[in-house]
């Protein structure tokens, strides 16, 4: 059995609705995680269903469109 270990998964996005409206950001938005799990497929998995639970208790009414996935083990 593999053990869980901690990693940081950031997950970069945009908001095409809002930038529309507001005007395009240069860098994409990012929100990151810290992840304790045995894979990082199993990382990766349980940070995008974080982001779609805050995405959808955002209450905003534009669209997330994610562009990146990137996880990385932690020193720790």
């Amino acid at each position: 059995m593999t053990p869980p270990t901690t990693y940081m998964v950031a997950i970069e996005y945009r908001e095409p609705t809002y930038e529309e409206r507001v005007g395009k950001k240069p860098e994409p938005y990012r929100w990151t995680f810290q992840i304790t799990a045995t894979t990082e497929a199993e990382a990766s998995q349980a940070a995008l269903r974080e982001f779609r639970t805050i995405e959808r208790l955002s209450g905003v009414g534009w669209t997330r469109n994610i562009v990146s996935i990137n996880v990385r083990r932690t020193p720790y």
